[in-house]
């Protein structure tokens, strides 16, 4: 039987990979996680032209994702999201998060399509109501996002912050 091409939900788990413990920890309460990444480019304009003579790519932005879902107990955004408490935020260190499609874990590989690098997590927010279950959204940002068909760093030549 072939598999499918196209990727379901039910085929994702999120994980959370940790460069402390070398550890990726799947975190079974999201039921969504959305992403997205932008580049910035600047038009140059040069007299005697109406149109653009040029676009420019400048920067890229950071990449923010969101996950939400149930709020498990003794699993929140401490433990399974990676949230440092607030006297670690100054130790605090960059975490690795991994959407991984079970059918390529299942062939062999690591299976993940999307990987997102030098992460922190910013935030939180519960919704809790009556004759409902208690639903938690994370909010993280990320410096790289690599896929499946690409792997994305930053080029050899560019600066970098003194160690």
């Amino acid at each position: 039987m072939a598999s499918s091409k196209v990727l379901t939900g039910a085929r994702c788990k999120v994980g959370v990979y940790s460069p402390a413990t070398g550890q990726t920890q799947i975190v079974g309460l999201f039921n969504n996680v959305s992403y997205g990444l932008a580049f910035s480019a600047q038009e140059a304009y040069i007299l005697g032209k109406y149109a653009p003579a040029e676009i420019d790519y400048t920067s890229q932005d950071a990449v923010h994702i969101t996950a939400s879902g149930w709020r498990v107990i003794g699993h929140g955004p401490h433990v399974d999201g990676a949230l440092p408490v607030l006297q670690d935020l100054m130790d605090a260190e960059y975490i690795e998060l991994a959407i991984i499609d079970r059918q390529l874990e299942a062939a062999g590989g690591d299976g993940r399509i999307a990987k997102f690098r030098n992460v922190r997590v910013t935030g939180y927010s519960t919704s809790i109501s009556a004759r409902q279950q208690v639903e938690i959204t994370m909010n993280f940002v990320g410096i790289l996002v690599s896929d499946e068909s690409a792997e994305n760093f930053e080029h050899p030549t560019a600066a970098s912050l003194p160690s």
